[in-house]
């Protein structure tokens, strides 16, 4: 009886613990848990001002949610307080309804669903800490900065110092070439599919030379001119300028993809160029082409029917590190003109736009002639 009292009285003094152990683990967090190192899994940001960007969320550490997050305060790389700069607030075009590019095809239907809103230039999404950033970190001084963040749960507060740095650059509002693709240029026998001579295809394209503009800072469109070596424009109007004929014997679509195919109604040919309007940026994405037109990157083809341009004939390029641009004539490529009927040209611009505004795309091609 003894040795059964002894093993007894055991299963109960390790019972007693395990209650101990319970008891004191639930009432540790019964009001909830807020760990001291909540972090993001990147505590650097690096924002292209006028671009729309977005951090990771929050890495909670087991924190009971739900939370919320704020900042308190951000400094300059000199550890100034520019809270001010930070809340400053701007009219920032905001979705109101849900966007559905299969069906939102017409700029009136997208912009039925869009309105403004004033926020910051820099948004901190209450809920997961996301960083939201707009078209407005344009007025953001080149720089980084930091940030405090203070985070509230059922378990207390937490402010944590310095937790996410800023650092704002510049780009380019909008890229074309090398960020996009490459533009290129070759032919195809007149009135055809078949491949002609290639002139360039890669880096520091020597026959494409381009300028771009920004016009205005609204309403959002694109105006592309296409000229050739003396400045002369092709006229979209007068079919000039014209989409470019996919390959093969019965090709689906029968079209590669061009700006039209992005333009959501807007495209309005002329005999300088064309325009067209876009809701969103960036611009053009994958989400936005039509279901006539074939995705490839952020390319778009063009072709000049023979009756309208003559043609360099030129050698085979090996490469343009240099970045040199062709010189018609006197450049050592130069090998005369094609004999006009033969060949149709054909052009591929890669871009997209990546901040609100109003641009010309200004191209001169150095190797063609209008007529």
């Amino acid at each position: 009886m003894h040795r059964r009292s002894a093993q007894f009285a055991s299963i109960i003094a390790l019972l007693i613990i395990s209650c101990c152990f319970t008891y004191t683990g639930c009432t540790k967090y019964a009001k909830g848990f807020l760990s001291p190192y909540i972090d993001y899994a990147v505590n650097q940001l690096i924002i292209t001002r006028g671009r729309n960007n977005t951090s990771y969320t929050l890495n909670t550490d087991g924190s009971t949610t739900p939370m919320t997050v704020s900042w308190t305060h951000i400094y300059d790389s000199a550890g100034n307080i520019v809270d001010t700069l930070f809340a400053r607030k701007y009219a920032t075009t905001i979705w109101t309804g849900s966007y559905d590019p299969t069906v939102d095809t017409t700029l009136t239907s997208i912009t039925a669903i869009q309105g403004t809103d004033s926020l910051p230039a820099v948004y901190l999404n209450p809920s997961n800490g996301e960083i939201i950033t707009y078209a407005s970190t344009i007025n953001i001084p080149l720089g980084t900065y930091t940030m405090d963040i203070k985070i509230t749960n059922p378990g207390g507060t937490e402010t944590l110092s310095k937790l996410m740095s800023l650092t704002f650059v510049d780009g380019a509002y909008i890229e074309t070439s090398p960020q996009q693709g490459n533009f290129e240029n070759n032919t195809v026998v007149a009135g055809t599919a078949t491949t002609g001579p290639n002139f360039f295809n890669g880096p520091n394209d020597p026959f494409d030379s381009v300028i771009i503009t920004q016009t205005a800072a609204s309403p959002n469109q694109l105006v592309v001119v296409v000229t050739d070596k003396f400045g002369t424009p092709f006229s979209p109007a007068s079919g000039e300028l014209v989409k470019r004929p996919n390959a093969g014997l019965d090709p689906n679509p029968p079209f590669l993809p061009n700006l039209q195919d992005y333009s959501f109604g807007t495209y309005q040919p002329s005999d300088t160029g064309f325009s067209l309007q876009f809701p969103i940026v960036p611009f053009p994405t994958a989400g936005q082409i039509t279901a006539s037109a074939q995705g490839d990157g952020n390319n778009m083809y063009y072709r000049i029917p023979t009756q309208y341009v003559v043609i360099d004939s030129t050698s085979a390029w090996s490469g343009n590190s240099a970045g040199n641009y062709y010189l018609g004539s006197a450049d050592p490529h130069y090998l005369g003109q094609f004999t006009n009927g033969k060949y149709d040209y054909l052009l591929r611009i890669p871009i997209q736009v990546f901040v609100p505004g109003s641009y010309v795309l200004y191209i001169k091609i150095l190797d063609i002639t209008h007529r």
